[in-house]
């Protein structure tokens, strides 16, 4: 399926056509916008994330006990 006829281009253009337009010699532009990454920040938030993924589970878990728990003393009393 051609991608111009799904999403109602005019198909005037082929691949090739755009291949060629590309020049070789195009210089590429840095921005001075770019911020640069610290070395501590390398997956700084990963950790804080499974510390509450895990306290949260914990948590959780803690309740549902609490709640069988006060469930099957309602049954047998």
């Amino acid at each position: 399926m051609d991608l111009d006829a799904l999403f109602g281009g005019s198909g005037s253009g082929t691949d090739v056509d755009v291949v060629e337009t590309i020049e070789a010699d195009a210089e590429i532009e840095e921005s001075e916008e770019v911020e640069e990454v610290d070395a501590e920040s390398d997956g700084g938030l990963g950790w804080k994330v499974l510390v509450l993924f895990i306290c949260g589970g914990l948590v959780i878990t803690t309740l549902v006990v609490a709640f069988m728990v006060w469930v099957i003393e309602a049954l047998v009393l």
